[in-house]
Order: structure tokens, then C-alpha cells, then sequence
């Protein structure tokens, strides 16, 4: 543990000085196939956030999934620092480590720490940046450890980023935020052992980016709390289109991503999804009916799904406005108790996770949050958490602040006992600012199974904060 936790700190310590410059945001595609089999794993894909800073260094979010064999479920999430160096006016190469944690599909029996170097030549086409190179991925407590070679697409996503002076540039907007419900009924799937899969119950949360008035992208994540399929979950990537004018409009949409876990039959864990719906947005609040199809590209799992999501968008006012966010990474320490793991499970350890957060403030105090945690230690590769709620930041006087939080949410895997997944957590955090733009934070909570009887560990946690203003 003692070995992902310098790893870990002294990434993010590195990556902090890039963070010193106004801010660009970066969005960042990727897939490798991996050259040796030691799994069911034979590629990964990534996804990342990055923020940049002077010199070419950047430092984000990344989240690593299985994409390619028949390891759908493997999810790693964590931190990544970077620099890329320019050759002449449109070639590249790009050098970053990611440190970080998961598994999943029972392919990480042991801890889940990964770490993973890479280095990637390409072109520049303007806001579009196209790679291709090596990387080397190793998972503790598995049996990965293997060179690939993969490709890597990259955009500017051009925000409307308020920098030190209080300027502005960009044009594509943080649209909305929404968090959804959508059952998902399985058109004759199997699972992997080869029984039936039956209904399951999802929770989600999405966000979403929009540069024109009758198109937006979005990014949404999905995990099951209730019915089949116990540590689930899925990421998709996705456009939608809206047809007509008013508060209520008729919209279709597509999306790509991964998923699975909880016995689920995705193969290799791409999927893809396409549906239609109508959204009512008559102010700030809107709400969304719809319904997907929702399918793996080489596995056995193909549903049915009616969405209900509820949606808070800022922005579009006659003048600009300032909407307040906050990005923070970091450690947090699971302490079991006596119904932690499900009986008969191998493993005893106290998880480790790496957290990733980000804040949308709603007032100067109230704001809504998105969290995502990994296992990297503890003997819980798998084990992994999402949760959307409400927080409130009360400062103290001078650098320091506190903020009250609760969530609720989905999480399972490594036989944690999530009693169907669904998860109440709870918290306070101690917030010291070094600067306007970081500051360090510690906490101590708890994260427990809506169904008694199941885990309820407490939880300590230290990591790093960094807000940032856009203007709409």
C-alpha cells in the first residue's frame, strides 16, 4: 500500500505546477491492443480530462476499460500527468504515466494498483490532435504486465474558461448537468456462467456540452443498484440531436462506450447505444423521457431501456454568467467492518481507493457532485463507487473551509457486500487553500449499503482540490 500511495502522491505533486497558467481543457480518446495474452484482456480503452499549462505539461482524469478479448468490466480509474513536446509546426510526441486503480470481470484477484507509461508520435490538425505509439501496462494483483500499441485522439474542447485576469475565450459550453434512472430489460441475454440475465436497476449521471442550440455531446456513466447484475457499469460517449423549438423538443441520439462487470456477457466491453426521446426544459430545471437500445459489439448482452433523467442547465442569459467548479483527486481509506465482504471471500484487506470528484456550485455555498472511487490496494481490484448528491462549503475565516456532503449511488465488485449496489454515503471535508486555484484537503466519513446488513465502512481521505470559473 505504502508503494501506491508515494506513487500516487508524487504524480499529483508533479502535475500541480501545470496548473499554474490559465487553464485548457483537453479531451483525450484512446485504444491499444495489448501484445501478450495473460487474460481475458486483450485491449484497453481510455478516456481522459486533462488540464494544461505552460510548456505543454498537462494533468487530468483518466479512466482505463477493457475493450477488446472478453474482460468487459474491467474499469481503472485514476490520475495522469503528461507533456507534450512539438516537432516543427504540426508533428508531436507526448510522453505521461497514469496511476491508478480497479479491475473487474474477475481478472484483478489481488490489490488493482496500475501503473502505465506511454509515449505517442502524431500530428496536429488545429483543435484535433492524432496519435499513435506504445504503451506498458501493469495491474497488481493480476496477471497484466504487457507492452501495446495503440492510437490516441485528442480535442481542444475550447471552453469559455475565466483565467487570472478574468478574461474569457471559447465556444463550446458546459450545457447541463442530469442525473438519470433507466431499468434495463435484457432481450434474451446470458450472463457469463450462462444463465439468464434478468431486469436491472441503474442510477446514473451525465454531463453535457453544447456549441449550437439544436445539437449537444454528452458523457454519461450508469451503475446498478438494484435487480441483476451487481457491479455493473458503463461509460458512453454520445451526440444528441434536437428537432423543433420551445421548452419541449423531440431529440434522437447515439453513443459509444464501455461496460460491464457483475457477470454481465459485454466480450470485450465496447458497447453502443442509439435512442430517442422528448426533454422539457422551461427553466433552469428540465426533465427527459426517452428510451435506448443498448448492446455489446462481441457479447452476449443486448437491452431495452426507458430513461427518466432530471436536469439543472446554467448559462444562456442575456449577459454572461459565471458558473463556479471544482476538480479535486486524491486518496481515501476504507475501514471494513464486520459485514464488509460477502461470505466465503478470499480477501480481507482495508481498500485503498482513488477518488475523483468534480463540483458544480449551484450558489456561492450549495453545489452538486459527481464522484467516482477505485480500488488500488487492500485486496479489492474490482471494487469500485459512484455517487451524485449535494454538498455545502462554509468558509472559516482565511484559507480554510469546511464542506458537509451526502451522496447516493452504485458500487460493488471483489466481493464486497453492496446487497444489490445501492450506497448511502456521507462526509466532511477540511479544506486549506495554498493558492486561488489549489488546495489541499482532508476528511473522514461513511459509505454503507442501503439494505442492512451489508458493508458500512468508514472512510478517511486527503487529496487536492482545484477550482475554476467558466463564463456562459
Amino acid at each position: 500500500m505504502s508503494r501506491a500511495l508515494w506513487a500516487l502522491l508524487l504524480c499529483i505533486s508533479f502535475g500541480v505546477p501545470a496548473m499554474a497558467a490559465p487553464p485548457k481543457l483537453v479531451f483525450r480518446l484512446g485504444l491499444d491492443a495489448l501484445t501478450r495474452e495473460q487474460s481475458a484482456i486483450a485491449g484497453l480503452s481510455g478516456m481522459s480530462l486533462f488540464v494544461t499549462g505552460q510548456n505543454g505539461l498537462y494533468f487530468g482524469e483518466s479512466i482505463y476499460s477493457a475493450a477488446l478479448g472478453q474482460g468487459g468490466g474491467l474499469f481503472v480509474g485514476g490520475v495522469e500527468l503528461g507533456k507534450v513536446t512539438r516537432i516543427g509546426e504540426r508533428f508531436f510526441w507526448d510522453a505521461s504515466l497514469f496511476v491508478g486503480g480497479g479491475g473487474g470481470a474477475n481478472q484483478v484477484p489481488g490489490d488493482g494498483l496500475m501503473l502505465r507509461p506511454q509515449l505517442h508520435f502524431g500530428v496536429d490538425l488545429g483543435r484535433v490532435r492524432l496519435g499513435a505509439g506504445v504503451a506498458y501496462t501493469r495491474i497488481s494483483g493480476s496477471e497484466i504486465a504487457a507492452p501495446s500499441f495503440g492510437i490516441t485522439l485528442s480535442r481542444r474542447l475550447d471552453l469559455a474558461l475565466v483565467d487570472g485576469a478574468g478574461g474569457q475565450g471559447g465556444s463550446t459550453e458546459f450545457s447541463q448537468m442530469r442525473v438519470s434512472y433507466r431499468p434495463y430489460f435484457p432481450l434474451g441475454s446470458l450472463k457469463r456462467d450462462g444463465a439468464p440475465l434478468q431486469t436491472m436497476q441503474l442510477i446514473g449521471a451525465e454531463m453535457v456540452f453544447a456549441s449550437r442550440a439544436a445539437a449537444e455531446t454528452f458523457i454519461a456513466a450508469h451503475g446498478a443498484v438494484a435487480g441483476d447484475a451487481e457491479g455493473y457499469a458503463d461509460w458512453l460517449l454520445g451526440q444528441r440531436y434536437f428537432f423543433g423549438q420551445g421548452a419541449l423538443r423531440a431529440f434522437g441520439e447515439m453513443a459509444a462506450g464501455v461496460g460491464g462487470g457483475g457477470a454481465v456477457d459485454s466480450g470485450g466491453g465496447l458497447i453502443a447505444s442509439a435512442g430517442a426521446g422528448l426533454r422539457w426544459q422551461p427553466g433552469r430545471l428540465g426533465f427527459e423521457l426517452g428510451v435506448n437500445a443498448l448492446s455489446s459489439l462481441n457479447g452476449d448482452f443486448l437491452v431495452v431501456s426507458p430513461t427518466l433523467k432530471l436536469g439543472l442547465a446554467f448559462g444562456g442569459g442575456q449577459s454572461a454568467s459565471r458558473t463556479n467548479w471544482q476538480v479535486s483527486t486524491g486518496l481515501t481509506q476504507q475501514f471494513p467492518n464486520a459485514n464488509f465482504r460477502k461470505p466465503g471471500s478470499p480477501n480481507t484487506g482495508a481498500p485503498l481507493m482513488i477518488d475523483t470528484k468534480i463540483d458544480l456550485f449551484l450558489s456561492e455555498r450549495l453545489y452538486m457532485s459527481g464522484q467516482a472511487y477505485t480500488a488500488l490496494a487492500g485486496g479489492a481490484g474490482g471494487y469500485q463507487i459512484g455517487l451524485v448528491g449535494l454538498g455545502y462549503r462554509l468558509p472559516l475565516g482565511g484559507r480554510w473551509a469546511v464542506s458537509a456532503e451526502g451522496f447516493i449511488g452504485a458500487g460493488g465488485g471483489a466481493g464486497v457486500d453492496t446487497r444489490g449496489g445501492l450506497l448511502l454515503a456521507y462526509g466532511l471535508d477540511l479544506d486549506y487553500a495554498l493558492s486561488e486555484r489549489i488546495s489541499i484537503t482532508a476528511g473522514a466519513g461513511q459509505v454503507r449499503s442501503m439494505q442492512s446488513g451489508g458493508m458500512a465502512p468508514l472512510t478517511a481521505n486527503i487529496g487536492l482540490k482545484f477550482p475554476f470559473s467558466t463564463l456562459h
